[in-house]
């Protein structure tokens, strides 16, 4: 395990030795990140590893074996709660569905431009050192980077957003259009090729900016949208 840390805080890439994984590595790190990588078979036969703030599984093969590394990521011990994101060359729904609903943080597909898996690693493992939640809050959501267009009630037209953590009751999405507590809205899931034209009803329960200008809201799924969310997203019971 070639692994470059500072503390505790440090991206850990897992799979083969390889020009793709030295690329990832190579772009992480020149992204202010510590970063440590190996294959699967290391990590699984280690018996004391330090916990890092992000998992990114490198994969070139198929989608079940992809998924069978990622279910022995989530169930290896260290990594209780890690957020894992994938990053693979299958760019069909299919793959990004089940990846998503089976946990990740985000499903990335190869060729990924270098600010893309930057801008996601730096969300996601900021996700778990942020002090706007607490530790009780952390365990009822997981963090999703996941694209989608936001229609407003009484608004016209859709506006660009993005999910970056679920529960089982709604999410919260970044966005540059302002919406205010009680507006009703409609979220279109994008997949990795566009438009899943699948939409999942919410009422904003809260709303404040964000430090880069944009605004954060906490959205509340309705009626057949909070089970149907629990499905296309992998969510677990849990408050906005």
């Amino acid at each position: 395990m070639s692994e470059r840390t500072a503390g505790y805080q440090y991206t850990l890439v897992v799979g083969p030795d390889s020009p793709d994984r030295a690329w990832l590595e190579s772009v992480l790190m020149r992204g202010g990140l510590e970063v440590a990588a190996c294959s699967e078979a290391e990590l699984l036969g280690m018996a004391d590893v330090v916990a890092p703030q992000l998992v990114i599984l490198d994969d070139s093969g198929s989608r079940e074996e992809r998924m069978a590394t990622f279910a022995n990521l989530r169930a290896h011990g260290p990594l209780a709660g890690v957020p894992v994101v994938v990053l693979a060359y299958d760019a069909d729904i299919d793959s990004f569905s089940t990846a998503i609903t089976r946990g990740a943080a985000a499903y990335l597909v190869k060729p990924v431009a270098a600010e893309e898996i930057v801008a996601v690693a730096h969300k996601v493992s900021g996700w778990l050192r942020s002090s706007d939640r607490t530790e009780k809050r952390r365990r009822l959501r997981r963090p999703l980077i996941l694209r989608v267009d936001v229609e407003i009630a009484g608004r016209e037209g859709a506006h660009p957003g993005q999910i970056i953590d679920v529960s089982g009751s709604g999410c919260r999405i970044e966005m540059k259009q302002q919406v205010e507590k009680g507006d009703h809205v409609r979220l279109t899931l994008y997949g990795v090729e566009g438009s899943t034209d699948l939409t999942l009803a919410a009422e904003v329960r809260w709303a404040r900016p964000a430090h880069d200008g944009t605004q954060i809201a906490g959205v509340k799924f309705t009626g057949t949208a909070a089970v149907l969310a629990g499905r296309l997203l992998g969510t677990v019971s849990g408050r906005v």
